[in-house]
């Protein structure tokens, strides 16, 4: 349950105030890079513990095939943005 609750904050934290960060360091785009997700996080001081939740909100779908086909335990792209859906 604990997991839950966590999880549901950080997402929250990526859903409303990354993107401020994103904008204010890269200006405002539809999407961003990888690199650029990661190190606003770092930056702002965000738990990286669900960065993949953050890559589904802020990339392509393309750039996320590449990291998928880097990392072949990340969950689907479609899979991870119904679950954000679900979430909010």
């Amino acid at each position: 349950m604990f997991n839950w609750i966590k999880k549901r904050t950080i997402l929250k934290s990526y859903a409303r105030q990354l993107p401020l960060f994103l904008k204010k360091s890269y200006g405002k785009h539809k999407r961003y890079l990888e690199e650029e997700i990661r190190a606003s996080i770092q930056q702002a001081g965000f738990d990286n513990s669900f960065i993949e939740y953050a890559h589904a909100m802020f990339i392509s779908r393309t750039e996320f095939g590449g990291l998928k086909h880097k990392n072949k335990d990340l969950e689907d792209y479609d899979t991870l943005r119904k679950e954000i859906a679900n979430f909010f």
